[in-house]
């Protein structure tokens, strides 16, 4: 019962954690896709998207379509940000065991292209000036906290865990959950070290603008070795394939006709059009990772260094629809108990 406690306290922090920073920290990393498409003075005399073609009287005259570059922008926009958000738990092959109980806090710094186009997707970017105004950070800070559960099952060695991972500067929150399963669990006397698969799925809030569900397949090594007798090191190397699953909202694409007139999409719609980017394929990124983990007692401390390679996949079937993303590095740091 007392791990049952733990656990319910833990998850409740977690909840009021990204209440609290939803609210005090929402900003210039929440999404505004409108920002993808170059704004323009309309016939109306008011900027707004250029995708909307209007007739002389000042009618929407067709169905507001993204071009290729605003697809390409988009998919390349969704591949970063997914890579920020997606499960990265630092953590060793080895499992907790049966009666093995963790509690973590976590910190990331991910880095993006901040300076490219797509980032113009941003509520921090100046949708009438976004090469002069201010833009994201070059680093993305991420803060999360994890419970995990080693379990019995008539399988090797298995894992639980669930946590929260929120993006700071805005509303938006990973929801996460993984599976490890221990294909090995390596003998602390012997030099051979412990193997595991591990399963992660992150499922995107915050956020009407887009539906993000983020998957990993990983594979730890890891090896553990005693130090001053008091303590114990524990260095780690995985592989993973990351898959990105991102479908638009409906965007507002005449900000100008206010918030009680009416918004459509058909061309019968005098002043107001929305639009929503074109479902694309999966976004697949590789990342390599090495990192250790200290452990003192029941008190343990992790750092985990990413290398998340570019991707070049396209929308199905378009030559002009590239994700443009490049390789992006990243530093997780993970504090907790561990029983």
């Amino acid at each position: 019962m007392g791990l049952v406690r733990i656990s319910l306290l833990a998850l409740s922090m977690m909840l009021w954690m990204a209440t609290f920073t939803s609210r005090a920290w929402a900003g210039k990393n929440d999404l505004q896709l409108l920002n993808l498409c170059p704004s323009a003075a309309s016939i109306l005399k008011v900027p707004e998207c250029s995708w909307v073609q209007r007739g002389s009287d000042g009618s929407i005259t067709g169905s507001v379509m993204p071009d290729a570059q605003g697809r390409a922008d988009f998919r390349s926009l969704m591949s970063e940000l997914g890579v920020v958000l997606a499960p990265r738990i630092p953590s060793v092959a080895e499992t907790g065991g049966i009666k093995g109980f963790q509690l973590s806090l976590d910190l990331g710094l991910t880095e993006i292209s901040n300076n490219q186009r797509y980032w113009n997707g941003v509520e921090g970017v100046s949708a009438t000036n976004p090469n002069g105004g201010p833009r994201p950070d070059p680093m993305l800070t991420t803060i999360g906290a994890f419970v995990r559960k080693g379990i019995w099952l008539p399988v090797p060695t298995m894992e639980l865990g669930f946590g929260a991972v929120h993006l700071l500067d805005s509303h938006l929150t990973s929801w996460q959950g993984y599976m490890k399963v221990a294909i090995h669990e390596g003998f602390h006397d012997w030099a051979l070290p412990s193997f595991a698969l591990r399963l992660g799925i992150g499922y995107l809030t915050g956020t009407d603008q887009v539906s993000m569900t983020t998957t990993s397949v990983d594979l730890l090594v890891s090896k553990g070795f005693a130090l001053l007798k008091t303590a114990q090191i524990e260095p780690f190397a995985g592989w993973s394939w990351i898959s990105i699953f991102a479908h638009s909202g409906l965007i507002n694409a005449t900000p100008s006709c206010g918030a009680n007139q009416p918004v459509g999409s058909n061309p019968g719609d005098s002043s107001c059009a929305n639009f929503s980017f074109p479902d694309q394929d999966a976004i697949t990124r590789f990342r390599l990772f090495v990192g250790f983990r200290l452990k003192f007692s029941v008190v343990f401390f992790a750092a985990q260094y990413d290398v998340f390679f570019a991707d070049s996949s396209r929308y199905a079937g378009s030559d002009s629809a590239k994700d443009q993303s490049a390789t992006q590095n990243a530093l997780s740091l993970s504090a907790g108990l561990g029983f």
